[in-house]
């Protein structure tokens, strides 16, 4: 393994890491925090997060995408039909996630429904994010 295919793998972890850990920071922490204030400042709160979380987000999407189709295409022949099928259940699961992070980042207010929806969109996104992990070490020890 050259110096460029380790770089790749730790950015590629790095992005997968910081994705995952502000989804689960987010509903676990930063939701239950909001709930005991009122309507106009949480939306307010909820708003200035969203601008905020927005370019880390996106760079976390444009990181994964970039390295992880770098890490495929260098090792694409040594694998057997088994990885590949267990790979395309991980990227199932990470467009999921992507899919998600891109609804919470239109501010609240746009869309009521989806405002509501929230909490449980993160904790979806959250726990698919958590098995690409599981995927990810599981492909990493054993194939």
């Amino acid at each position: 393994m050259n110096w460029l295919d380790t770089l790749m793998q730790w950015l590629h972890l790095s992005a997968a890491v910081t994705g995952v850990g502000g989804l689960i920071y987010g509903r676990l922490v930063v939701g239950p925090s909001l709930a005991g204030l009122p309507q106009e400042t949480r939306s307010k709160l909820v708003g200035d997060l969203t601008t905020r979380m927005r370019p880390i987000s996106f760079t976390v999407i444009a990181v994964l995408l970039v390295t992880g189709f770098y890490n495929y295409l260098t090792r694409l022949s040594e694998r057997p039909p088994s990885y590949h099928m267990i790979l395309g259940i991980k990227i199932l699961l990470a467009l999921h996630v992507f899919s998600v992070a891109v609804l919470l980042a239109v501010p609240p207010g746009a869309n009521p429904t989806r405002d509501a929806r929230r909490p449980r969109l993160m904790a979806g996104a959250a726990i698919s994010g958590i098995l690409v992990l599981l995927l990810s070490a599981y492909l990493r020890r054993n194939y």
